[in-house]
């Protein structure tokens, strides 16, 4: 996809990453998608989650995050 900068990318998953863990999971994918009509970088989060989840965990670390946007 690569539409931001690695910058751009760590600041929003910093966002989407409400605990602090260091991942993002489904939950928080869900509250952010509340907040932004169910997209997240101009694609749907089930898209989103398909394509970026690459170990198929379930949850969205943040090099899988800048590979998808970064």
């Amino acid at each position: 996809m690569n539409t931001m900068t690695e910058a751009e990318a760590e600041a929003l998953f910093s966002e989407i990453d409400t605990d602090g863990n260091g991942e993002i999971g489904l939950s928080e994918l869900r509250d952010y998608g509340k907040a932004s009509q169910g997209a997240i970088g101009g694609i749907k989060l089930a898209e989103f989650v398909r394509e970026a989840d690459t170990d198929g965990n379930r949850r969205i670390s943040l090099a899988e995050f800048k590979s998808h946007f970064a």
